[in-house]
């Protein structure tokens, strides 16, 4: 379902590419991503690397064997902003789970919220700049807004670890949600 719905990424950041070589893109990126996060064996950059001289990979994940390099520039080159899009399209597409009649009574959609301090997303992308304390932030908290009975994440915000979860939510609050 995900890689029809990044096939629209494909051509973003391409315009830089005055050689017309380009092979990483977008929606490729964003496949050796997701392959990081959910793959135990894929543990770094030159794991994501050798996994795409893999046929297996390739095939599955529909993109050519990258270097290095490109995938480290890739971060220049995507605006990862776009991905809202994505991530709005498969959460439309999300039904209501079976539920407690009772929380349909609920005054608006019941949202839950967590802010979670996330070590793989932090080993993904390195420092999240400088803390108030003036030493290097190097955790990165991931605040997500959840609605219960569609089982799905609606809303979520990529922060330094030491950032304020309270100061969060007050900035993200919706209207007719139950939080």
């Amino acid at each position: 379902k995900l890689l029809p719905l990044l096939a629209g990424l494909h051509e973003v950041g391409t315009a830089r590419d005055k050689a017309h070589n380009r092979t990483l893109h977008f929606d490729n990126y964003t496949a050796f991503l997701l392959l990081y996060l959910f793959n135990p064996i894929v543990r770094s950059v030159g794991g994501i690397v050798q996994a795409s001289t893999l046929e297996k990979v390739r095939k599955e994940l529909g993109v050519s064997p990258t270097s290095k390099a490109s995938f480290s520039e890739a971060p220049n080159v995507f605006d990862p902003d776009l991905l809202e899009g994505v991530v709005g399209e498969l959460s439309a597409q999300a039904t209501a789970l079976q539920h407690d009649g009772r929380l349909d009574e609920a005054p608006g959609t019941i949202t839950l919220v967590d802010g979670t301090e996330i070590t793989a997303l932090a080993k993904l992308v390195g420092h999240m700049g400088i803390g108030s304390d003036g030493q290097a932030n190097r955790g990165i908290k991931l605040h997500t807004h959840f609605d219960l009975l569609k089982g799905v994440p609606i809303d979520m915000d990529l922060t330094r670890a030491t950032d304020s979860e309270v100061a969060n939510l007050k900035r993200r609050l919706e209207k007719d949600r139950c939080y």
